[in-house]
């Protein structure tokens, strides 16, 4: 499915943005493009996911910005997550944040993706990919309900698939009380990763025809 992979250590988020390739997040603005949605990107979400992001995954070198959020909220839950005794395995174990970019074998797109975090086994046989999800929800199950709505299932079978990868779990960390972390494995669900897989693959094939 995909070819040529490549890693890019030490590469920030800015430089990741700048990269000539097609992104999940180009994906999900194509979606909107072709059902002829207006998308509107809130700056306050998106600093407080780039927030909370670098103060749980990089703690040493995270620093408040000047953009208005939270930051005594997301501080504390992103200190919550990193004690929480999973979390903190994978945290330990697992780099964070590295680019990669790999060739779309079937429309020649170059693409890139960004895991949260990638940790691989102690024998290097598997490759698992973990991405933090802020929520509002009430419960687990809600939050459940928001994988496909929200095209986690898409993100998923497009990371897994760039980075050949075996596993790919989805964190759920409640905004509010209890500040509740849900772990989802989203390849132990039937169907769920072809669901995804169909979905991306249909996106890149328009994206050659649109662009």
């Amino acid at each position: 499915m995909f070819h040529n992979l490549q890693a890019y250590p030490s590469l920030t988020q800015k430089q990741h943005r700048a990269l000539p390739a097609v992104s999940n997040t180009d994906l999900s603005e194509l979606k909107a493009q072709v059902l002829g949605q207006l998308r509107m990107p809130n700056p306050a979400a998106l600093a407080y996911g780039t927030a909370f992001h670098a103060a749980t995954l990089e703690p040493a070198t995270y620093q408040r910005t000047p953009e208005k959020c939270p930051w005594a909220q997301l501080e504390q839950l992103a200190r919550r997550v990193r004690r929480q005794r999973y979390c903190r395995d994978l945290l330990y174990r697992g780099t964070p944040e590295l680019t990669h970019t790999a060739v779309h074998a079937e429309t020649g797109l170059l693409v890139k993706v960004r895991p949260d975090l990638l940790v691989r086994s102690p024998a290097g046989r598997r490759l698992t990919l973990i991405d933090f999800k802020t929520t509002s929800c009430r419960d687990e199950a809600q939050f459940l309900a928001t994988i496909q709505q929200y095209d986690y299932d898409r993100q998923a079978a497009f990371y897994l698939d760039a980075l050949q990868a075996d596993r790919f779990l989805i964190i759920g960390v409640q905004k509010k009380e209890p500040h509740a972390v849900w772990v989802f494995d989203a390849t132990a669900t039937a169907g769920l990763i072809e669901q995804g897989r169909k979905k991306y693959a249909a996106l890149l094939r328009h994206h050659t025809t649109s662009g």
